[in-house]
């Protein structure tokens, strides 16, 4: 995961710095499409560490269709939001 990093070392899971303002969008797969098309609708915008801290206090079973979107990030997904929450200088820790 090489998203929203600065610095980063090139590592599948290396990040130096996020910077946790970057505007977002947090998007609801929508499992009533096939599964060649899947359609998102946008639940949230803000900035990336506020939609994460959210998403952090939903159930589990809503957490697996959810999406964040992120300037200059890219799309993550529960696992990376999960990796992003965990992290020392996340601001909602």
């Amino acid at each position: 995961m090489q998203l929203g990093c600065e610095g980063s070392s090139g590592g599948s899971e290396s990040m130096d710095a996020v910077n946790w303002s970057a505007p977002a969008e947090l998007h609801e797969r929508d499992d009533a499409g096939s599964d060649m098309f899947v359609e998102f609708k946008t639940l949230k915008t803000g900035p990336l560490g506020a939609l994460i801290a959210h998403v952090m206090t939903l159930p589990t079973d809503q957490k697996a269709r959810l999406v964040i979107d992120a300037s200059g990030v890219g799309s993550l997904n529960i696992h990376d939001i999960t990796v992003l929450a965990n992290r020392e200088d996340f601001p909602g820790a």
